[in-house]
Parts: structure tokens; C-alpha cells; sequence
């Protein structure tokens, strides 16, 4: 299952977000449980969430940028690997290295077009329209989150590959 999520991590989340807030919407049909101060302060909120949002980007590039110098530090051919080879050199030298490249630059993509989303709607939208910007806080919220999630995942396999 879990092979089948990092195949298209983003699309996942996403569809995982969605459905959320689908049910959020079903159960908060007349409006009981989100109501008008909950979605004022959503406003409020939004510009925190975007910071969030970009703060962990950063982190997850300066990731990819350390994996990216530790890879041009140790360039292998498949001939130079040994039975003796760490796990780690094996992993810089093999398709699973530029797979976890690509989960964590996609990771960072969706991050910072969700953040300047939220940035974009607390700009344009009228007082009347907020509740677009708090449901789009929530999807952003569950992003944040199941990319930060993934992402320390990715790297926590890597750590554990560097002690083998």
C-alpha cells in the first residue's frame, strides 16, 4: 500500500484532503459547527498558515540540498560498488536516490502553490467570500501536514540507510 502512495504521494494527498472536506461539509450542513467567527478567524489565520507552509518547504530543500552535495561528493559507478558498500553509497548510486529526489522537490512544489494560493485569495476576496478562504486553510493545513509526514519518513529511511 504504501508503494502505491509514493507512487503519486501528491495526488493522494490531495484526494485525502478533498474528502475531508466533503465530510466537514456534510456534517456542517446548516452551518452549526462552523460559523461566522470561526471562518473571520480563519482570515486571521491564513497568513500563519502560509508561513507554515513555506517554513517547511525550506526545510524540505535544504534536505534535497544535501543529498544533492552528498551525491556530487560521492559519484559511483555500478562497477565501483562493492559487496562491502555501504547502503547509503549503494542508494546515492541507485533509481531509489532520484525517486526520493523527486517525492521531496514535488513536496516542495505543492507547498509553496498552496501557500501563495492562500496568500492570493486573503488579497482578492471580499468579506462575504471567506469561507472560500477557510476551507482552503484546511486543505492547506492537511498538505502541510501529510507532506511534512512524508517527507520526514523519506529522510528517516535515509538516516537509517547511513547507520547500515
Amino acid at each position: 500500500m504504501i508503494e502505491s502512495y509514493f507512487k503519486r504521494p501528491i495526488l493522494y494527498d490531495y484526494i485525502v484532503a478533498f474528502i475531508i472536506i466533503a465530510i466537514i461539509l456534510t456534517i456542517d450542513y446548516t452551518n452549526v459547527i462552523i460559523n461566522n467567527s470561526i471562518i473571520i478567524k480563519s482570515y486571521d489565520f491564513s497568513s500563519d498558515i502560509g508561513a507554515i507552509g513555506l517554513t517547511i518547504s525550506g526545510f524540505i530543500l535544504t534536505l534535497v540540498t544535501i543529498l544533492i552535495t552528498l551525491k556530487s561528493g560521492q559519484i559511483i559507478s555500478d562497477e565501483e560498488l562493492k559487496n562491502d558498500s555501504s547502503l547509503f553509497k549503494i542508494f546515492l548510486a541507485s533509481n531509489l536516490y532520484f525517486k526520493s529526489l523527486r517525492i521531496l522537490k514535488n513536496g516542495v512544489l505543492s507547498l509553496i502553490a498552496i501557500c501563495f494560493l492562500i496568500y492570493v485569495l486573503k488579497l482578492i476576496l471580499t468579506r462575504s467570500y471567506y469561507i472560500i478562504l477557510f476551507y482552503t486553510n484546511l486543505v492547506a493545513l492537511l498538505i502541510i501536514i501529510t507532506t511534512f509526514l512524508r517527507c520526514f519518513y523519506v529522510l528517516n529511511l535515509i538516516m537509517k540507510m547511513q547507520k547500515k
